[in-house]
């Protein structure tokens, strides 16, 4: 199986949503690289999941709101 090659980068996020991010995803075992990859690649190949990122503006909220919205 060939390699696939990386490109390293940094990315900078609020403390708040990566916190929540970590705790969302505990159970599933993804880490921030599979939803960045998934998101890249869902970015290129997906018009309606483009079209919400860029949508996506209003990132204001505190984490207890955002995990009773989804049902923790």
């Amino acid at each position: 199986m060939e390699k696939k090659q990386r490109s390293t980068t940094t990315v900078k996020l609020f403390e708040n949503s990566y916190n929540d991010f970590k705790i969302m995803t505990v159970r599933t075992k993804l880490n921030l690289q599979d939803l960045v990859e998934r998101s890249v690649y869902l970015y290129l190949t997906d018009s309606e999941y483009r079209f919400l990122i860029h949508k996506t503006v209003d990132m204001n909220y505190t984490g207890s709101e955002l995990l009773n919205s989804i049902g923790k």
